[in-house]
């Protein structure tokens, strides 16, 4: 680039150089036309002739004046002479007046008055000089006085006419010198011009001559370059004609250069199949049309050897426009051992992947099918608790109990960390009101805090509306963070502060600190902290255990919530744990009371028959959808609600608040609904609410051992507001179950066809309850979910063997969610497949989710339909 501006430089600074010795050049001779012009005006002057006239004429008059003197003094004389000598005076005069002498000097305006007075002098004498001789005598001494006169004017008039005239002279050599000294400079302008001009001819001469060496350095050095490539050059011309060949073309085609140059290239180094497209992209370049493959960079394509070996190369072409036409350049690299490579590299990467997930799948199930005996160990270990025993035995009991409950967070992150890296990870949008949150969170740790002598403090800097989030990993996210400050802090403080920042209309960014003033953490360490099984102090000694995954799932999980994570800390001062979500906001919604006081209530059993006002309810229920749903229709009944996610969170909430009444859904994740109710019975501070079972399993001994395991009642998927009230105001589980609808066929070949799309009266009874709003919100969280759902549902039942777990637990949420929100078919059709898979009938079940996204289009259409409808 600077080369090319330099060379432009010097072509405009030549180009500027021709242009002012032009100009010089036409001044000149401009200036020369001009003086040559005036030396033509002097050559041809008649000033000279006019001085001589007119001196001639005085000359004249004086003989005129002398005659008539000696006419006067000498009477008798002949007159003739005297005639003579006017005659001559006449002659004189008359050629005054009529030439052109005055005017091409321009003097006819000086000269005007004595010419006039000449001629008034001839027009008066001359008839007297015509006349006879004795008028002529008379007229003598008036005559010589008028000659006289004359004489003196004419005398005047030529010594003013020699003014004139040096005065112009003056004005003219005045002139002729500037137009001189013009030529002059105009000259050694030219001649300067000419200097520099012959500079730079000199200077241009010795630039070409280091361009020509320099051309010729390149040329051989490009030479050398191309000979000694590893690449392949091959160069040819716009006829397809191979110019060049280098040694690198030579090895890799396996032609000598001699054979190579002159062929045509489609049929040297191309196979068939490319030859045809080939020859029609150089016939469209020479039209001008689109350019494929030149000036393109890179491309893969196939070539072939002189062997007719075919072979992959990458390669790229460049066009070059000379003065004897185009030629194009294709730079080719064999590439047949690279791709070699990477399909190697390849394999082994995909190698390693399945083995990393079926690790990764191994943990997962295996962590997943201890919870399920560790939950027995802790349930019984529970249990056992509450017997009498000696102290002996109470050590050993609570030994085991903490150990029970160290393993089952360890299974409980190892599965986390291990769903995360699966891609299995769930992040749900609920609402969620995020200052209960954090106080029920706080409410729970408390105790935990003041043992080790700490005291935790809540600040909300500023009001949080009601958003959407995962309130589950969120929690999750903050029990790690101040379960570690709690951990790491003796007799010190703990402090929660919730604050929204870059609020707008529609969203804001909620950010959560956990500041504690603990043992702190080295600069050294910050970078790592976040980092798997990482524990800053692994000696055996060290004051709290874990396996160092916590962190680590909790960065994962903010992660996936779109948030970020981070920590300040100073080793000795505390640390600060912190976490920032962006969330979206809940238009018009409500916040849920998770900390208010609790009524009295009745005793479990014993219920009023009038309806209980403003109970304190605890929901326990997994499903998005149905937590939705009984929060609204609790709300419209006159209610405090408060959620938990599954039967362990509702267990924590129910010993450490007292509730009136627990809904307590039966089958969820971690801990079911019967274990969780036998855990609240035994110790807490609502082991004497009253617990009713939420559920569509209606089967008389299922019934039975909803009882067995302390339950008050039971609600039957889908909940009306009335059924619902009613359960409230205390009715008997007897009349409950005798409530309880029939199982549908499990057969869908049976009535299932039989059965509406919709329940239209459960969605009148849903939108007198909660209102167009709250049915809204709770449709749009059921279609999330459903789609997802019966994917995963639909991959269950094509596994081999199917995989029946997962396939109960998803056939009963989709129940669940279906018949609460009055999809009265997708209910029936996911009830069948519950049933069916109870009965280990795998066609029946087969059969029974067959058809089912299309089954849900309808369905979501049909409710969509009905909520745009007008109550």
């Amino acid at each position: 680039m600077t080369a090319f501006g330099g060379m432009s430089r010097q072509r405009f600074l030549r180009l500027a150089l021709y242009f002012q010795l032009l100009v010089v050049v036409g001044v000149v001779l401009v200036l020369a036309l001009e003086v040559a012009k005036e030396l033509r005006t002097l050559r041809a002057e008649p000033l000279d002739n006019l001085n001589w006239n007119l001196t001639q004429l005085e000359l004249d008059l004086v003989r005129l004046q002398s005659e008539v003197d000696l006419a006067i003094a000498l009477p008798g004389r002949d007159l003739a002479e005297l005639r003579k000598r006017f005659d001559l005076f006449y002659s004189r005069g008359r050629l005054l007046e009529r030439g052109s002498m005055l005017t091409e000097l321009d003097l006819s305006r000086s000269m005007g008055p004595i010419t006039a007075e000449v001629t008034a002098f001839l027009g008066s004498t001359a008839p007297l000089m015509d006349g006879p001789d004795e008028s002529l005598l008379l007229a003598l001494p008036g005559l010589a006085d008028e000659a006289r006169r004359l004489r003196i004017d004419l005398r005047a008039a030529l010594v003013k006419l020699v003014a004139d005239f040096a005065a112009q002279a003056d004005k003219r050599r005045t002139a002729l010198t500037q137009l001189l000294t013009q030529i002059a400079v105009a000259t050694l302008a030219m001649v300067a011009g000419l200097a520099a001009l012959l500079v730079s001819v000199i200077r241009l001469n010795w630039q070409a001559e280091r361009r020509r060496a320099e051309t010729s350095r390149v040329s051989s050095r490009l030479a050398a370059t191309v000979g000694t490539s590893l690449d392949g050059v091959v160069v040819a011309g716009s006829d397809g004609r191979i110019i060049d060949f280098n040694a690198a073309a030579e090895g890799i085609f396996g032609f000598a250069r001699d054979e190579a140059v002159g062929a045509d290239m489609a049929d040297l180094i191309l196979p068939p199949q490319h030859t045809k497209a080939h020859r029609a992209g150089m016939v469209r370049i020479a039209a001008g049309g689109r350019k494929h493959v030149v000036d393109a960079g890179r491309i893969q394509i196939t070539a072939v050897r002189k062997s007719r070996e075919e072979f992959p190369v990458e390669l790229s072409i460049a066009e070059n426009k000379g003065p004897d036409g185009t030629i194009y350049i294709a730079y080719i690299r064999d590439i047949s051992d690279r791709l070699a490579a990477e399909r190697a590299l390849t394999t082994a990467r995909d190698e390693a992947l399945a083995a990393e997930k079926a690790k990764t799948n191994f943990m997962a199930v295996v962590s997943h099918e201890m919870r399920t005996p560790l939950n027995g160990v802790m349930a019984a270990l529970e249990i056992a608790s509450r017997t009498p025993a000696d102290d002996r035995q109470a050590l050993f009991l609570g030994i085991a109990r903490a150990s029970a409950e160290q393993l089952m967070q360890h299974v409980n992150g190892v599965l986390d960390i291990s769903k995360i890296e699966a891609g299995q990870m769930v992040i749900s949008a609920d609402d969620v009101d995020l200052g209960a949150l954090v106080a029920g969170i706080c409410d729970t740790m408390r105790p935990v805090a003041e043992e080790r002598g700490n005291t935790l403090h809540l600040r909300q800097l500023a009001p949080v509306p009601m958003v959407y989030g995962d309130g589950f990993r969120i929690r999750q996210v903050l029990d790690n963070f101040l379960s570690n400050a709690i951990k790491f802090t003796s007799d010190g403080s703990a402090t929660v502060e919730l604050e929204p920042q870059d609020e707008t209309e529609h969203s804001l960014v909620a950010e959560i600190r956990v500041t504690d003033t603990g043992i702190g953490i080295s600069e050294a360490d910050l970078g790592r902290v976040f980092e798997d099984f990482v524990m800053l102090d692994p000696s055996y000694g060290r004051e709290a255990g874990g396996t160092g995954l916590g962190l680590a799932i909790a960065r994962r999980l903010t992660e996936a919530m779109g948030g970020t994570i981070g920590v300040e800390s100073e080793l000795g001062e505390g640390s600060c744990f912190w976490i920032r979500l962006p969330m979206k906001k809940r238009a018009g919604a409500h916040r849920s009371v998770d900390a208010a006081p609790a009524l009295p209530a009745s005793e479990p059993g014993t219920g009023s028959a009038a309806e209980p006002s403003g109970l304190d309810v605890l929901v326990v229920e997994d499903n998005a959808t149905n937590r939705i749903v009984l929060k609204e229709l609790l709300g419209m009944l006159g209610h405090r609600v408060t959620l938990a996610v599954d039967g362990s969170e509702g267990v924590r909430r129910a010993r450490a608040h007292r509730h009136d009444v627990i809904l307590m859904d039966i089958s969820m994740p971690v801990l079911d609904g019967i274990a969780a109710t036998q855990l609240i019975r035994q110790s807490g501070k609502s082991f004497r609410s009253r617990i009713i079972a939420v559920t569509a399993h209606t089967l008389p001994e299922e019934l039975q051992r909803f009882r067995d395991a302390g339950m008050d009642g039971c609600l039957t998927k889908p909940i009306s507001s009335a059924d619902l009230a009613a359960a409230l105001a205390g009715i008997s589980a007897a009349a409950a179950d005798a409530a309880a609808p029939e199982m549908p066929d499990a057969t869908p070949e049976g009535r299932m066809h039989e059965v509406p799309l919709t329940d239209a009266g459960r969605l009148a009874d849903l939108r007198a309850a909660i209102g167009d709003d709250g049915l809204a919100r709770a449709l749009d969280r059921l279609a999330l979910d459903a789609p997802a759902k019966i994917a995963a549902l639909l991959a269950a039942g094509a596994a081999t063997p199917p995989d029946r777990a997962a396939a109960l637990a998803l056939s009963h949420e989709l129940a669940g969610a279906a018949g609460t929100l009055g999809a009265a078919r997708l209910h029936a059709r996911m009830a069948a497949a519950e049933h069916a898979l109870r009965s280990d009938d795998l066609p029946g079940f087969g059969s029974a989710i067959t058809g089912l996204p299309d089954l849900w289009q309808d369905t979501e259409a049909a409710l969509a339909a009905a909520l745009a409808t007008p109550a």
